[in-house]
């Protein structure tokens, strides 16, 4: 049976007539019994007798409609996602997220994305950079959102703008420079390391070794969080990303950036195979926009 039949069959076994199939699929009377004529004529038995003005159904459409039936409704169910994959009210995002963006962006992104777009969910995952990587290339989530990411076979970027090493201090340690200050200042300093291979880590060892400058690590750390939280305690300084210092902690600490400012890219990967839906991409666009209200604001 075709479509157009099985949709026919189904409003008539249902409504029980041809006249209420005409009205419940708003079509014409004799296109539905022109349908139902022809799926009759291809199946080779009757799926209706006519009794007395009336449509009673055979023993072989009683049979079949438990089998139509199921099979309309996955068709409704197609034509809903269909129409909900175009429009941006409506869906479901599943993203993995480098700790930084989560402590603040994502979550005020997500509010005020939800605030206008109440029935789409989300399904939210912290990850380092190879894990995020990794989880796009088993389609595990929908996007990614990254520092500075690599070009990766396979995988597309959104661009989200740009982002800045800064150095987290307390009170009294730099104070060399008032606004920005010069990474030799960092020279025999004390200074936290972040134990990571992705893209930010390689960026800072490089700007590093470029200044000839040595330092002590007394400890290294997973994320840049924690490193900012030791310095509060006193333990040392920290290199870290604007978010991660923008973020509240314990104690008080102060931040700067470099004179020669150390930057890097923000973006979301997704795979190129599999396109980001029009809700997704609305979401970016709301992350887009907190994310520019984060990292240039009034200072």
């Amino acid at each position: 049976m075709r479509m157009k039949q099985i949709e026919i069959f189904h409003a008539v076994y249902s409504t029980g007539s041809i006249s209420n199939a005409a009205k419940f699929l708003n079509v014409s009377q004799p296109a539905v019994s022109k349908v139902l004529q022809r799926a009759e004529d291809q199946l080779g038995y009757l799926l209706f007798k006519r009794v007395k003005g009336k449509l009673i159904p055979t023993d072989e459409a009683n049979l079949l409609f438990s089998e139509v039936s199921k099979v309309y409704k996955q068709i409704i169910s197609l034509q809903n996602k269909a129409r909900n994959l175009k429009a941006t009210n409506t869906g479901h995002i599943c993203l993995s997220v480098m700790p930084s963006m989560g402590l603040n962006v994502l979550p005020l992104a997500i509010a005020n994305f939800l605030a206008d777009h109440p029935k789409v969910t989300f399904d939210i995952q912290t990850r380092h950079y190879e894990d995020i990587i990794r989880s796009l290339y088993e389609h595990e989530i929908d996007v990614g959102l990254a520092f500075n990411p690599s070009d990766h076979v396979g995988l597309t970027s959104y661009e989200f703008g740009e982002g800045e090493f800064v150095c987290v201090y307390k009170q009294g340690e730099l104070d060399e420079s008032i606004d920005r200050m010069d990474i030799k200042e960092l020279d025999g300093k004390s200074i936290i390391s972040i134990k990571d291979s992705g893209p930010l880590s390689d960026i800072l060892f490089k700007n590093i070794i470029q200044a000839k400058i040595e330092t002590n690590s007394m400890i290294s750390v997973q994320t840049y969080y924690i490193a900012k939280n030791l310095v509060a305690y006193d333990v040392g300084i920290a290199i870290v990303d604007q978010l991660t210092a923008m973020a509240e902690g314990p104690g008080s600490t102060l931040y700067k950036g470099f004179k020669s400012p150390i930057t890097y890219k923000v973006a979301g990967l997704y795979s190129e195979n599999r396109p980001l839906s029009i809700v997704c991409r609305s979401f970016l666009e709301y992350f887009k926009i907190v994310y520019k209200q984060f990292t240039q604001p009034e200072r």
